[in-house]
């Protein structure tokens, strides 16, 4: 047995210089792509966690120079983040959860072929992804339902998203039609049919609209410029998108730096501020994909099947 084992490895045709040479460059090209797209937030991180005077003069790469957490001190101890902190966290979570249960309801519906409207009202959803009304309209009619300076204008609008709810229902076209069939004969409703057959075998596509609505909640700022103006309902990205916006301090010297800040006893400048509140808005997205990577590749492609 060991003789022949060893026979068939001897026979092993070696692989030519030319193939080892296209792998190579293969690998080469993509950990230069890697690393071209994972340096930018690696550098933010490093500034981050650096001391932000000697920051300053420059000539930071890999690794703080002076390792501090003064700027996220500096962020934390301020009541505005702190406040807007919980209000991302509020709207990412309420958010969630609730276009999940509109998302998987309306396409349970549109994907049961006895519902004759299906097709209509699919080609209506279909329509806004092409076609909408401009921001003055829908500034108008976020009005009128008086959801400005409502913690409700950062659910309700994007409740259901067009495209979130054709990958879902897609998706539910997948499962037999037969489960559905051998469950009204045991006299189930669709109600039960959609908690406790199609709801367990679309956990892969769930967990991926999951992650699709999260980010979308939590880097939305937008709203809060344009239909909120009470600070209790601020939130922590439109607070970053402030930060970035103002003037960095412009002075001559390090020295003028230094001493300005001792001055005012402070040990941020606005540079550091926006590279920890950077670090602080990104991280949780990033904790988040590692527990559903599983699931996104399996309900993005087994959801597209059909359409």
């Amino acid at each position: 047995m060991s003789l022949s084992v060893a026979g068939r490895g001897a026979m092993k045709p070696r692989r030519k210089a030319g193939a080892v040479a296209f792998d190579c460059a293969v690998y080469l090209i993509l950990l230069t792509a890697g690393f071209l797209t994972l340096y930018p937030f690696w550098n933010i991180t490093v500034l981050a966690f650096n001391d932000a005077i000697d920051s300053l003069r420059g000539g930071i790469t890999f690794w703080p120079r002076m390792p501090t957490l003064n700027n996220f001190h500096s962020v934390l101890k301020a009541d505005i983040l702190i406040r807007a902190s919980i209000n991302s966290v509020l709207r990412t979570l309420v958010g969630v959860v609730s276009s999940l249960i509109a998302v998987s309801m309306l396409a349970y519906a549109l994907s049961r072929r006895e519902y004759i409207f299906r097709k209509f009202i699919q080609r209506l959803f279909i329509i806004t992804m092409y076609v909408n009304g401009g921001l003055i309209p829908y500034y108008f009619v976020i009005r009128g339902l008086g959801l400005r300076n409502n913690f409700l204008v950062y659910i309700l609008p994007l409740l259901i998203n067009a495209f979130y709810l054709i990958i879902v229902r897609s998706y539910m076209d997948t499962i037999p039609e037969s489960l559905h069939e051998a469950a009204k004969i045991d006299g189930a409703n669709d109600f039960f049919i959609f908690r406790r057959i199609v709801l367990p075998l679309s956990l892969p596509v769930i967990a991926t609209i999951a992650l699709f609505v999260s980010v979308d909640q939590w880097n939305s700022w937008f709203d809060t410029f344009i239909f909120v103006s009470k600070k209790e309902l601020t939130t922590l990205q439109y607070e970053l998108m402030k930060i970035i916006s103002q003037s960095t301090i412009r002075v001559q010297s390090i020295d003028e730096i230094r001493d300005q800040i001792q001055r005012r006893r402070i040990s941020s400048t606005p540079e550091s501020i926006r590279m920890a509140i950077t670090v602080v808005v990104t991280t949780p997205i990033l904790l988040v994909y590692p527990f559903i990577q599983r699931y996104f590749i399996k309900g993005m492609t087994i959801g597209a099947i059909k359409g």
